[in-house]
């Protein structure tokens, strides 16, 4: 870990995040002559979807390729931020950092202080809960892709991909690179849907690449099988395969389609939940997204509702990494410009004119690959739905029924859904979706509000503001 703590000085900018966003982000901000320190949790910058081995090419976004200004930004890598918040530092608003180090050294505490924040925090994956997915063997779609591109390991030796969108594509084509096998790419949805917004997917070049993932698909002869729907798992102690069944329009399982595929690995999901953790904390806007899931509300800067608070990627609304980079330089020269420094883009009308493409774009396949509720009426009672705290589905919709919870936070007090490791970031929009009240903003916005964002140990965090309050 980097930096005293105590150190009066501070950076002009702090970016949490070195995906696409988060380097586009610090490299507009630092051409332009600030101060830049990113904080990523991760062992090297890429993000999710540049991931890359520690041994591997340094990342560097498309067109920030000049070394002498990355020379100029500190990267603090296999650090997590751990909470975010605003210091009173005389007429000038200053905002406090605080860092946790990696799994290993969560001990190593520090306070990171800068006159302005961009959050480019990402997003994590959304699985919904099917029986068995509690077996060693199924794991996220992002998981997997973590695991080949950071590690050079595949997920499993035969492979299922399945829930709904483009992404599932995008992670068998993965692990056929990787030489693996995929038994099968099971979508819930039906891809035609795409063909009413063609004009969208010419617009950002999309279509193209859509056709060369199917082409791959249709050369490896994996199955491509659309509104068909994982049912449930089988194995004792480890994934021995899948059952799955055609669905109608609403997800339900259509009587008599069962078909069983045998497989070693299950991935999972139906899209992705932005990291909203940090602004929320500060008290940014929210708002419900084209997918029903949270974003930070931005302006045209991608300037937050909170003076001082930028965020670019998926925090803003799940899009891609294309867009990301885009919102990332956008936020960077934004940043820049309220610092009093010249922006460092050249033609700032284009890459806005792009990126408001990019959103539509990502609206579309929102629209395109919808969450259907017909899992939510198909799941058994004694169906792992919280997997930290072994809440079954049954326990919760007790809560519901019998003791008058309406809400996910009321649900959570009652039976511990979402209290476990993970504070509810892989069975919340479950349990959400359980509830009469479900994907309303106040309630996600609740469910997604921690004062502190990932575990760190108390001592740690009493050592340094004992320090702190010492050297005052």
């Amino acid at each position: 870990m980097s930096g005293d703590p105590l150190d009066a000085t501070e950076r002009d900018v702090v970016v949490v995040g070195a995906g696409a966003a988060g380097m586009s982000a610090a490299y507009a901000a630092a051409r332009a002559g600030c101060t830049v320190t990113i904080i990523d949790a991760n062992p090297v910058a890429g993000g999710q979807y540049h991931r890359r081995r520690i041994d591997a090419a340094t990342y560097r976004p498309r067109g920030c390729d000049d070394e002498a200004v990355w020379r100029r930004i500190h990267i603090e890598s296999a650090t997590t931020v751990y909470a975010v918040e605003i210091i009173d530092h005389g007429t000038q608003r200053i905002f406090g950092v605080r860092t946790r180090g990696d799994d290993r050294h969560r001990r190593d505490v520090d306070l990171v202080r800068a006159r302005r924040l961009i959050i480019a925090t990402g997003a994590y994956d959304r699985p919904l809960p099917v029986p068995g997915w509690d077996l060693p063997g199924v794991m996220t779609g992002g998981g997997a892709q973590a695991l080949i591109k950071g590690s050079g390991v595949l997920p499993g030796n035969r492979v299922v991909v399945a829930g709904t969108g483009p992404f599932l594509l995008a992670v068998a084509q993965a692990i056929l690179e990787a030489g693996g096998s995929v038994a099968a790419v099971v979508e819930a949805n039906d891809p035609v849907a795409l063909r009413r917004h063609r004009s969208a997917l010419t617009n950002v070049g999309k279509a193209g690449e859509l056709a060369r993932f199917i082409t791959s698909l249709t050369r490896h002869r994996v199955p491509y099988l659309r509104r068909h729907r994982v049912t449930r798992v089988h194995g004792d102690t480890t994934v021995t395969g899948v059952t799955l069944a055609r669905v109608d329009a609403s997800w339900h399982a259509t009587p008599g389609t069962d078909r069983f595929i045998e497989a070693d690995t299950l991935t999972l999901g139906y899209g992705f939940t932005a990291q909203t953790d940090l602004p929320a904390q500060l008290g940014c806007t929210l708002q419900v997204s084209a997918d029903e899931g949270l974003a930070v509300t931005v302006d045209d800067d991608q300037a937050t509702s909170v003076t001082g608070v930028y965020a670019a990627g998926e925090s803003t609304g799940v899009g891609g990494v294309d867009l990301a980079g885009i919102e990332g330089l956008l936020a960077g020269a934004a940043v820049a410009r309220s610092l009093d420094h010249p922006s460092p883009l050249r033609d700032e009308p284009a890459l806005r004119r792009s990126r408001d493409r990019m959103r539509a774009f990502a609206d579309a396949l929102a629209t395109a690959f919808p969450l259907r509720s017909g899992w939510r009426d198909d799941l058994e009672d004694d169906t792992v739905v919280c997997r930290c705290e072994e809440v079954p589905a049954g326990r919760i919709r007790n809560a519901i029924t019998e003791l008058g919870a309406h809400d996910a936070r009321t649900v959570k007090l009652l039976t511990r859904a979402g209290m476990g490791w993970c504070q509810g970031r892989v069975c919340s929009l479950a349990v959400d979706r359980l509830c009469p009240r479900s994907a309303t903003l106040d309630g996600q916005a609740r469910a997604a509000t921690r004062p502190v964002a990932i575990p760190v140990p108390l001592g740690a965090v009493a050592d340094i503001n004992l320090q702190s309050r010492r050297e005052s």
